[in-house]
């Protein structure tokens, strides 16, 4: 699919960015209610109020920690498996405020589930290329990138 396959590092750099966009949005106060009435537009007041924008924020920052590890880490399995896993946990999140509990609605948030099912199906699509090091314990091997024959960063 992708000649070089070091976009999707760079790929989740842009998610972190965007991440982290949203924490900071969910953490002012001018913003905070304005964002979770765009998410959750479908819900009542109470239901999106400042903590549950801050709480959002949290989680996105955390999200925001995970891609940027993933990034900087694509042959470490955890690194990988645990952004992956972020990418399911917002899919599954967000497929049940909108299927069972109609909270969300309209395109306040259709780019995001887009990105997110875009940047799963990419994983997954590269998940073997990306952790072909591994060993069968689930830990990383060392140290020789498969096609540029240099040693790999861990951190």
């Amino acid at each position: 699919m992708f000649e070089d396959w070091e976009v999707l590092p760079f790929w989740l750099f842009l998610t972190a960015i965007v991440s982290a966009a949203r924490t900071f949005q969910c953490y002012l106060p001018a913003t905070s209610n304005r964002i979770m009435r765009i998410l959750y537009s479908n819900s009542n007041f109470r239901e999106t109020s400042a903590l549950a924008a801050r709480e959002f924020g949290s989680w996105s920052f955390l999200s925001c920690i995970v891609q940027i590890n993933a990034g900087l880490n694509p042959h470490h399995s955890g690194a990988y498996n645990t952004a992956l896993w972020s990418f399911i946990i917002f899919l599954v999140h967000f497929a049940f405020e909108r299927i069972a509990y109609s909270t969300v609605g309209g395109r306040g948030l259709l780019a995001a589930e887009i990105l997110a099912f875009v940047t799963f199906c990419w994983m997954c699509y590269a998940k073997a290329y990306y952790l072909e090091l591994s060993t069968d314990a689930g830990e990383s091997a060392p140290l020789i990138h498969p096609h540029k024959g240099q040693p790999i960063p861990m951190m």
